[in-house]
């Protein structure tokens, strides 16, 4: 997300590319696995022993019921639901990385998830989609060459930028160009719904009307369970929903944001077994203890910034949180001994307030200076300090009802 958020402020368009790798897991060839993790990763002697033997003469079957088939050979796959089985794929498919940086794109790779994106200027439309579309033949060969196969049919390539960007674009030269390429207006990426503007309010109504069917079903059996077994299945089924992918929201209106705060409202009506139209605030406070989801965000980014301070989160976060001592031009400077860290600037409002590497040190610099020193000397401390220093923010003023 924050490189397309900074090639909009740069007054750019991303192409991105969602490739969708057809039974990824189920077609990885054990003898490419076995000597690729040889030849390319120098595993050798006993290392090389023990994932032979984890791979090697593994067998099916399928059970119904009561039924169950023949035992049949499996030479290929990589057990999916395992510890190794999505390590082991990306070792297989490792390759890919390097074959996209030679295309000159930009790529992520997650599992079996692969995308890849390339930022240009609106004019060159034309030339960045046929970039892309000799990167896919690429791809596709070195994947036939590996056992595996893209699947076209569910490949997806979506614009993403600024409306005043997007509407540079030839649409109906791109169509007359390349008929066998169609773009989508919204996809799913890793539980995220993008659109082309990134407003992610489809996002968020997707997130709310998953959270009011759970809803539902719940206060169906509502009256037949316990106030804590309520309040569990309503962490399990609702609130892990809005808690998912939570810091990428922050920066959205209050109108988008809204409609989650009104799924927090009626979780709370359920677990209370309040009324429907019931004033819920005081309760919400007094009671369940909740944040308000502006709070909610800020809390989780905060949470995330504290981790890439410790050093515990990926490399691609710690470098996004850097501290003002690592400019030596502002090593006199009083925000150096606060701990403070390095905001950089954007030109446009979108970049500014939705950027993680602006929203995250943002958030931690407003923190009191004793609360982040709480998180070396005492880190259990600092997470529950974190969290009341965001309730009274976030229920400030507001009245008992």
């Amino acid at each position: 997300m924050l490189d397309f958020y900074s090639a909009i402020d740069r007054s750019q368009v991303t192409l991105l590319a969602l490739f969708d790798v057809s039974s990824a897991f189920d077609s990885v060839d054990h003898s490419i696995l076995l000597q690729r993790l040889s030849t390319s990763f120098g595993l050798v002697d006993q290392p090389l022993n023990w994932l032979t033997s984890f791979l090697t003469d593994r067998s099916n079957c399928v059970v119904l019921g009561s039924s169950r088939s023949l035992w049949v050979p499996a030479p290929f796959e990589v057990p999916q639901g395992s510890v190794l089985g999505p390590l082991l794929y990306l070792l297989y498919t490792a390759g890919v990385c390097p074959l996209l940086a030679s295309q000159g794109l930009l790529h992520q790779l997650f599992a079996d998830d692969v995308q890849a994106y390339i930022h240009t200027h609106s004019a060159d439309a034309v030339a960045t989609v046929s970039q892309m579309c000799l990167t896919t033949d690429v791809l596709s060969s070195w994947m036939a060459s590996n056992r595996l196969l893209i699947n076209p049919f569910k490949t997806q390539l979506i614009w993403l930028g600024g409306r005043r960007q997007l509407q540079g674009i030839d649409f109906p030269q791109l169509t007359l160009l390349f008929p066998h390429i169609t773009f989508s207006v919204t996809v799913r990426d890793l539980g995220l719904t993008l659109d082309s503007e990134l407003t992610l309010s489809q996002h968020v109504n997707l997130v709310a009307r998953s959270c009011y069917y759970q809803l539902r079903q719940l206060r169906v059996v509502s009256r037949s369970l316990s106030h804590d077994a309520v309040v569990v299945l309503v962490h399990a089924f609702v609130t892990s929903r809005i808690d998912n992918c939570c810091s990428l929201l922050a920066g959205l209106p209050l109108g988008v944001l809204g409609r989650l705060d009104r799924v927090l409202r009626s979780a709370a009506r359920l677990i209370g077994r309040l009324p429907k139209f019931s004033p819920v605030s005081a309760y919400i406070r007094d009671v369940l203890h909740w944040l308000p989801i502006s709070q909610r965000i800020s809390y989780r980014t905060a949470a995330v910034v504290s981790r890439c301070v410790l050093g515990c989160a990926p490399s691609y976060l710690r470098d996004l949180c850097r501290p003002v001592s690592d400019v030596a031009a502002r090593r006199v400077l009083r925000s150096t001994t606060r701990g403070e860290l390095l905001v950089p600037r954007a030109r446009l409002a979108i970049k500014q307030r939705r950027a993680f590497s602006v929203v995250g040190p943002s958030i931690w610099n407003d923190l009191p200076l004793k609360l982040r020193s709480l998180l070396v000397s005492h880190p259990a401390g600092f997470y529950k300090s974190l969290k009341s220093f965001f309730f009274s923010r976030g229920w400030a003023g507001s009245a008992s009802e």
